[in-house]
């Protein structure tokens, strides 16, 4: 037992460790900046805010504690507390995924499994800036093995434990309530299907989405089910575009790059060598988890290799089942094999990882927006306007995104030339007309109605679908007056 907490202890503060190398100097991505302003206005008001208005209740207060705690100990950065939020929760995915292996495979498999996640790029990349991913992926696996631990012991506390750490995970990230599928086929392979089990099951899913809805009763009693419905109308971040989509395909990709061959080809066998050993529960759960993240994430219109992060746990398990199979001299090949699949899968994402810990080019960009503009001036800004509002302390104005003329000639009239006539300096960001305008209605409309004087550029990071490459932008800032008649 002493060795076994030494192990495990010593695994945990390696993905710590590797986590906290690389954590982000700033908010690397939108939502980090917004959950932490959520947690810490939660933090000063006593009142839940929801991140996006509509979501992840539990990120929030999780991340307002790791504010509350850290500021004891003299971090005064929000933005920093989140971080080092999913750093933790990070690792401690880590140390979960050991425990559910060894619960559905054995030790020495579970730890070789770990070891991989521990140096996983993707995984130590979704650790490193605060956001709900890393916790959610956490309480999925605390469910996973809980609904393990039920189905050999047959205790009901168990299945109850499983059933609330599956609500904890809806709460943290809705989407996440996916993983009640691959659960289920634990609980039914080892039940059967009959009158009485689904019945348990019946009660299992409605204590977690019980123990789920909870967190949501403050927004619904306040606002009714309106702000979800806005949320769903945007269908460029919740459509669901096919298994087949250019998006699906895109998905298929990300895997490849990010597993490299060789991990493609230790999946294979570890998935073929459970078969061969008719560890076909085992083999058939990994499977379900794999298909039904996968499937999902990677058929949204707002996919990323964020987002496909727990699709991809099966696959270093299965990695970590062919490694940890082998005893002898073929023991210490296989410890040979595990270090350079770290070594190489992980070096080939360090350099972008090491950028983002040693510079922070969104916050910077805001602060250099203060310096060339007026304290009431306003930017107009799409997505970068949450890094201007929060650095340059400056009012942001966001523009429709649309095809149609008279909305656009609308905004003009009804919200810029009011600013100008006032005599308000009025900027504007490159990114706001050179993004989300496929007509070109905007920027036509902007540049022949107005005159733009060019302030100077700054380079800028392109957060959306950067997590493990690196893109630079060059951010440009005009100032918009009214052409003389």
């Amino acid at each position: 037992m002493v060795k076994r907490i030494c192990v495990l202890a010593v695994l945990f503060v390696f993905a710590f460790s590797v986590r906290l190398l690389y954590i982000n100097k700033g908010p690397f991505h939108y939502d980090t900046l917004d959950l932490a302003q959520c947690a810490q206005k939660t933090l000063t008001t006593g009142i839940l805010h929801y991140e996006h208005g509509t979501g992840f209740p539990l990120t929030v207060l999780v991340a307002g504690f790791f504010i509350f705690l850290l500021k004891i100990f003299g971090a005064t950065d929000p933005v920093f507390c989140v971080n080092v939020m999913s750093v933790f929760f990070g690792a401690l995915g880590v140390l979960l995924l050991f425990f559910v292996v060894e619960k559905l495979l054995d030790f020495r498999r579970a730890m070789f499994a770990s070891i991989l996640l521990a140096c996983f790029a993707p995984h130590v990349a979704i650790s490193t800036f605060g956001k709900s991913l890393t916790l959610s992926i956490c309480l999925a696996l605390a469910s996973a093995l809980f609904m393990l631990r039920y189905t050999s012991l047959r205790r009901m506390s168990d299945l109850f434990f499983a059933a609330f750490f599956l609500g904890f995970c809806v709460a943290a990230r809705l989407s996440d309530a996916l993983v009640v599928l691959p659960l289920a086929y634990l609980f039914f392979s080892a039940e059967g299907v009959t009158n009485r089990s689904l019945k348990t099951f019946a009660v299992f899913s409605g204590a977690a989405f019980l123990s789920a809805g909870l967190y949501y009763v403050p927004l619904l009693m306040d606002k009714g089910l309106s702000p979800f419905a806005g949320v769903l109308a945007k269908h460029e971040q919740s459509a669901f575009l096919g298994i087949f989509s250019p998006a699906a395909q895109a998905s298929w990709q990300w895997l490849a790059q990010s597993l490299t061959a060789e991990g493609l080809i230790l999946v294979c066998a570890g998935l073929s060598y459970m078969l061969l050993k008719r560890e076909l529960r085992s083999f058939l759960f990994l499977v379900a988890w794999f298909l039904v993240f996968q499937l999902f994430y990677g058929s949204v219109s707002s996919t990323g290799v964020r987002y496909l992060v727990i699709a991809w746990l099966p696959l270093v398990v299965a990695q970590g089942s062919f490694l940890g199979n082998f005893f002898g001299r073929r023991f210490y090949l296989s410890c040979c094999l595990t270090a350079i699949l770290c070594l190489t899968s992980f070096l080939m994402y360090a350099p972008v990882l090491e950028f983002r810990h040693r510079h922070a080019l969104q916050s910077d960009f805001g602060r250099w927006v203060a310096r060339k503009t007026e304290p009431d001036s306003v930017v107009l800004a799409l997505d970068e306007s949450i890094f201007i509002e929060h650095y340059a302390k400056r009012k942001t104005l966001k523009r429709p995104i649309t095809c149609r003329r008279e909305e656009v000639l609308d905004f003009f009239k009804d919200e810029l030339d009011p600013l100008l006539d006032e005599g308000r300096g009025v900027y504007v960001i490159s990114t706001a007309f050179a993004a989300y305008d496929e007509c070109g209605i905007f920027k036509q409309g902007l540049f022949s109605r107005y005159r733009l004087t060019a302030l100077g550029s700054r380079i800028n990071e392109d957060w959306h679908h950067a997590l493990l490459n690196r893109t630079l932008i060059i951010e440009r800032l005009y100032k918009i007056e009214k052409r003389k008649q």
